[in-house]
């Protein structure tokens, strides 16, 4: 079987991709795989001051999610 004739493959519709900008003063290095700074080269977890990203479902320290809390 030809994996390019897979039903999945077939059928499916491609959408364009569609990612957040960088944060200002950021650069995400895919060899690291981390955000780091353009000032300093310094990783963004490790500035306090980075703003970041949230979670889309608000994740706790835990892992938990807060779903419908």
């Amino acid at each position: 079987m030809n994996l390019f004739n897979h039903v999945l493959l077939q059928f499916a519709r491609m959408h364009p991709r569609s990612g957040a900008p960088a944060p200002d003063g950021w650069h995400y290095d895919p060899q690291v795989g981390a955000w780091t700074s353009l000032s300093t080269g310094k990783f963004m977890v490790h500035d306090p001051t980075a703003s970041g990203y949230g979670t889309k479902k608000n994740d706790l320290e835990t892992g938990e999610d807060a779903k419908g809390q």
